[in-house]
């Protein structure tokens, strides 16, 4: 699977800028694939939070792949990691834009788990919170806290991964995995809640 590739060990000391140079002097996939295996963690870890699920992530991450081979033989980059965090970000923003315009391509759980969120990762601080926001940092603070942790670090800050989280927290992976699907389940019921209410 995608988040379970690893840099081959005879490349681990040679650096992103070497490997992409490799890869933009011979335009050749078999060049980029060591790159990409080394930042697949933070590929699938960023296109999860961003859609929500690890099939969509999964296929997020091929879509990637083919978006590296075609942007990354004439692109400048002078940070890798922080360039493709960025890259994978935007792709999945365009993704739930379109499927934003066609509401049959969305179900209520990807709306809570990514839209929601999504907005609130990226809202500016100095705007005014509007009613879906409040709405979610009050189910938020209802949350245990594990799994209000948890949430947090995955969906609000920037470049955190299962195994990052895992080792701030003091958790293992498996721990982290439920605390974020519980997290997101309770969230889901709260708003859905806060959504009766209004009607």
């Amino acid at each position: 699977m995608l988040r379970l590739l690893r840099p081959k060990p005879a490349l681990a000391e040679v650096s992103d800028a070497e490997l992409l140079d490799r890869f933009q002097r011979s335009g050749e996939a078999n060049d980029l694939l060591p790159l990409y295996e080394r930042h697949a963690e933070l590929i699938y870890a960023v296109a999860l939070r961003y859609l929500g699920s690890p099939q969509r992530a999964e296929d997020a991450g091929m879509e990637i792949w083919a978006l590296l081979l075609e942007k990354l033989p004439s692109h400048r980059v002078s940070n890798f990691r922080s360039w493709l965090h960025t890259t994978v970000r935007n792709h999945c923003l365009m993704q739930l834009r379109k499927e934003k315009r066609d509401p049959l391509q969305q179900t209520d759980d990807e709306f809570v788990q990514s839209d929601r969120l999504l907005h609130l990762s990226t809202a500016n601080e100095t705007e005014e919170p509007g009613e879906d926001t409040r709405a979610l940092y009050h189910c938020l603070k209802k949350l245990k806290e594990e799994q209000r942790r948890c949430v947090q670090l995955f969906y609000l800050r920037e470049g955190e991964s299962y195994q990052s989280i895992a080792e701030a927290l003091a958790l293992n992976v498996g721990q982290v995995r439920s605390h974020l699907q519980n997290g997101r389940r309770n969230l889901k019921i709260c708003l859905e809640g806060q959504d009766n209410a209004k009607e």
